[in-house]
């Protein structure tokens, strides 16, 4: 027992606990991830000899994803393995719930697509039961990025606008830019630009209202998406660099490599090869760090593109050829019969333009 424990009684170390998880979750959302680690590991000493509890269970779990924003998902997963092991011996059934959520987004990352769903499935199930209303919406909200991955968009519609209704119904506004920015981004795959951006400067408007800066970075990339493809350029670049900005204070690089995929479609479309290149190389290094899995896939894809542009057919038909055993892995059949067509494409002439 630690020295703190020893001279404190029960319903002091829990009062204590709490508060220092409480610090830890303001920390979190601020993006400073290394003090979030440390007030969750003091509160997690605080609770380790009291037997199973549903914040013993939680603590566990805001761990897990503060490890996996780090990257760090073998370590991630073990946290979330402990959270669903504690929340089940404590007789918790939300905690179950969130437990099997945050271990359904591993399999996702991991490309576990059949696992992923069937987590996901559990996790709503408990929800339900445990009448969770905002959970509830988060699960759904899952299920339609699981829905979006396998080509199945009219699903992932229905199940973003049932997950919206349950945020509006709580007046939960963290939870409403986190489906407005996914929105956004099915409107864009939708080509619907304009309902695209109305989501997602929606959920920016909320985001920055409640300072939540890892929501806003995650906002305004996938805006910055959208007005490349109305080629916007400056507009897009104005909002990746944003982006970076906020996604290195706070530790982020799964968003990092995001934003430089798309820094590298930028200026791919701008006709700066070399600058795409460097940034798609950038981009794929972190994702495979990181063991993204769709990430890793739609960086080759890009790479496969510009190799294709220049005129580098081999190169093209390599990284496109990796692209796509990722998204068959991952079954994703929208983006994977994409990536079929882009190498079954005849041969382009070398495109003349360079930095």
């Amino acid at each position: 027992m630690n020295d703190l424990a020893r001279v404190l009684n029960d319903d002091d170390r829990l009062k204590r606990a709490l508060d220092l998880a409480r610090a830890g979750r303001a920390l979190e959302i601020r993006r400073d991830l290394s003090g979030a680690l440390e007030r969750y590991g003091q509160a997690r000493m605080l609770l380790h000899d009291m037997g199973p509890t549903p914040l013993l269970a939680s603590v566990l779990r805001w761990q897990g994803t503060v490890h996996r924003d780090l990257g760090k998902v073998d370590r991630a997963d073990d946290l979330y393995r402990k959270s669903l092991a504690v929340a089940r011996a404590s007789s918790s059934i939300v905690s179950e719930a969130r437990a099997l959520n945050c271990r359904a987004t591993i399999a996702q990352r991991r490309g576990h697509m059949e696992r992923a769903a069937a987590l996901y499935r559990d996790a709503a199930l408990r929800s339900a039961v445990a009448g969770e209303i905002r959970l509830s919406g988060m699960i759904a909200q899952n299920l339609a990025v699981l829905s979006t991955i396998v080509g199945d968009l009219d699903e992932a519609l229905t199940q973003y606008r049932s997950a919206l209704r349950a945020f509006e119904e709580v007046a939960d506004d963290e939870a409403r830019s986190w489906v407005l920015n996914n929105l956004g981004m099915l409107f864009n795959d939708l080509g619907e630009p304009q309902q695209a951006e109305d989501a997602l400067l929606l959920g920016l408007e909320l985001a920055r209202a409640r300072k939540d800066r890892h929501m806003e970075a995650i906002l305004l990339t996938n805006l910055a998406e959208g007005r490349i493809a109305q080629e916007r350029w400056e507009e897009a670049k104005d909002a990746l660099d944003q982006a970076l900005v906020i996604a290195m204070d706070g530790e982020d690089p799964g968003r990092i490599a995001e934003i430089l995929k798309f820094r590298g479609v930028l200026a791919r479309e701008q006709g700066r090869f070399d600058s795409a290149a460097a940034h798609f190389g950038k981009a794929l290094a972190v994702a495979r760090n990181i063991h993204d899995t769709l990430l890793t896939a739609e960086a080759l894809r890009e790479i496969g593109i510009l190799h294709r542009i220049r005129g580098e057919e081999e190169g093209a038909r390599s990284a496109l050829t990796e692209a796509l055993e990722a998204f068959t892995r991952l079954n994703a059949k929208r983006d994977g019969a994409i990536t079929k067509e882009l190498i079954e494409a005849a041969e382009p002439q070398p495109a003349e333009r360079e930095e």
